[in-house]
C-alpha cells in the first residue's frame, strides 16, 4: 500500500484512503473546490480537487473509503495531494488493517497485569474499587479497545490499556524513591486517570470523539464514573474519595491543559509528570517511525514537542517495545539534555 507517511513531493498517488473530513469551498477567484482529509494508519493528509468539485462531492461521505489519483505536493510547508480523480470504494473491498493500527502488546496479558496489580493492593477499599472496574464487562470491553488519544500518543486500538499499564509501572517504580508516598493510591490513581476516555473516544474506521466526549471531556466523564463506583462500595472513606477525585481532576497538571485543579498531593504530582512523560515518549517514537527518517536525520517540526526531533545514530528499531509492569526498561543510547524546555501540550488531542 502507498502509505501517507511515505509521500514525497512529486509522487504520483493512486491508492485507497479513508475520508475523515470533507468540505466544499469557494476560492478567492470564485472557483468551487473540494477539500478532503484523507487518512490511513500512518497519518493524515489534505487532498484538493478543483475539477467538477460539487458533482464529485456528492459521490461519497465522511467515513467512506475513496480511491484517489493525484500528485503529492508541498504547500506552505505541508504535504497535500492535488487530486485528479476520486471514486468511492465499497467497505468490503478494503483491508481495515491498513487503517486501524493496534497495540503491539497482547490485551489479555495487559489485563492480567492489571488484575495482579489490583490483587496486590494492601488498602482494601482501593482494591475493591479497582476490582470493581476490572469486573465491569462493558467497561473492560471498551477499555481494551479504545486508544489513549486521537492523534498525539498511544493513538491506536488498545492504546489506552497499554498507556495505563505503562503508567502504573512507572508510578510504582518512582514511588519507591519517595518515603511517604502512598503506593496503593498512586497505582489506583494511575489506573483511573483516563477512564473517561472509554466514553470520550470511539473507534470504527477511525478514531473520533463522541458527542459527550466533545461536550464534557474525559476528565468530567471519568469523575462521574469514579463517583458511581465509589458509591457502590459501603463505607468507602471520605478522605480517600476526595484524594482519588483530586488525582482525576488534576492529572493534566495546569488549567490551560484542561485540569480543573492543579496537583496538590505527592501522588497527583507523580501521576501528572509521568503521564506527560509516557505520552511524550510514545509520540517521539511514533514520529520517528512514521516519518521514517534515516539515521542522524531530523524530523519535521513536532507540534507536541514544539521542536524538531533528532534520531541518533544507532537508534534501535525496537525502541517502541513496551515495558511490563515492574520490569526494567531496555537501555538505549543516552542523549544530551534538551535545552529547549518541555513544550507541554494537553494529552487528549
Amino acid at each position: 500500500m502507498q502509505t501517507i507517511s511515505s509521500f514525497k513531493e512529486g509522487d504520483w498517488v493512486d491508492e485507497t484512503y479513508l475520508v475523515v473530513g470533507k468540505t466544499v469551498s469557494i476560492a478567492k477567484n470564485g472557483v468551487t473546490y473540494l477539500s478532503v482529509k484523507l487518512a490511513d494508519k500512518t497519518g493524515e493528509i489534505d487532498g484538493k480537487l478543483w475539477d467538477n468539485a460539487e458533482e464529485v462531492a456528492k459521490r461519497f461521505e465522511r467515513e467512506d473509503f475513496v480511491r484517489i489519483k493525484g500528485v503529492a505536493a508541498n504547500y506552505q510547508g505541508q504535504m497535500q495531494v492535488k487530486m485528479k480523480g476520486l471514486e468511492k470504494v465499497d467497505d468490503g473491498k478494503v483491508d481495515l488493517a491498513n487503517f486501524l493500527e493496534a497495540s503491539p502488546r497482547n490485551p489479555d496479558e495487559m489485563v492480567r497485569e492489571l488484575t495482579e496489580a489490583a490483587a496486590g493492593l494492601k488498602n482494601g477499599y482501593l482494591r475493591k474499587l479497582m476490582q470493581s472496574f476490572l469486573a465491569d464487562k462493558p467497561f473492560m470491553d471498551s477499555f481494551r479497545r479504545i486508544p489513549a488519544a486521537k492523534t498525539l500518543h498511544h493513538n491506536y486500538i488498545g492504546g489506552l490499556l497499554e498507556h495505563v499499564v505503562e503508567l502504573i509501572a512507572l508510578c510504582r517504580d518512582v514511588a519507591r524513591h519517595f518515603p511517604g508516598v502512598d503506593g496503593d493510591l498512586v497505582i489506583v490513581g494511575a489506573f483511573l486517570h483516563d477512564i473517561g476516555k472509554v466514553r470520550e473516544l470511539s473507534v470504527r474506521k477511525s478514531i473520533e470523539y463522541t458527542t459527550e466526549g466533545r461536550l464534557l471531556g474525559h476528565i468530567t466523564l471519568g469523575y462521574e464514573m469514579l463517583a458511581q463506583k465509589i458509591a457502590a462500595i459501603p463505607s468507602f472513606p471520605e478522605e480517600l474519595t476526595m484524594l482519588l477525585k483530586h488525582i482525576m481532576l488534576s492529572h493534566h497538571g495546569e488549567y490551560e491543559f484542561g485540569s480543573p485543579k492543579r496537583p496538590k498531593i505527592q501522588e497527583a504530582i507523580i501521576i501528572n509528570y509521568l503521564d506527560d512523560l509516557a505520552a511524550k515518549i510514545s509520540n517521539f517514537r511514533t514520529v520517528l517511525k512514521k516519518e521514517g527518517v534515516a539515521e542522524g536525520d531530523w524530523t519535521g517540526y513536532s507540534k507536541m514537542h514544539e521542536r524538531y526531533l533528532y534520531r541518533q545514530a544507532g537508534y534501535p528499531d525496537d525502541a517502541a517495545s513496551p515495558t511490563k509492569a515492574g520490569e526494567a526498561p531496555k537501555q538505549g543510547k543516552k542523549s544530551p539534555a534538551d535545552p529547549e524546555g518541555t513544550g507541554r501540550l494537553p494529552l487528549d488531542i
